[in-house]
């Protein structure tokens, strides 16, 4: 069964992505959260970090990971998060990046 595992990171949107999404500006930077579908709960950064690249970020600091607790997203905090969640799931990764951060 797959597992969710949180990458939180600054990073530098650099370009180059193989991911279609509605990315930030060339060369700004951004705090972002990273949604993996993983085999396990444990951080494994080699992956995000190669993941990250494919939505075109680069520069990363801070990189931090946690599985996600999936009641989580019961609580109206983190309700707005569930699509990327299964996108997760779905898909394999998902990006969530705060503009102008």
């Amino acid at each position: 069964m797959k597992t969710v595992v949180l990458y939180g990171f600054e990073g530098q949107f650099v370009g180059g992505n193989e991911y279609d999404y509605n990315h930030p500006e060339l060369h700004h930077v951004h705090k972002c959260i990273l949604f993996l579908a993983q085999d396990n709960e444990n951080p494994d950064f080699e992956f995000a970090t190669t993941e990250c690249s494919k939505f075109g970020f680069a520069n990363l600091k801070n990189l931090t990971g946690k599985p996600l607790k999936v009641d989580v997203l019961n609580t109206d905090s983190f309700r707005g998060f569930t699509g990327f969640y299964e996108e997760a799931l779905n898909e394999g990764s998902s990006i969530v990046y705060y503009p102008n951060t």
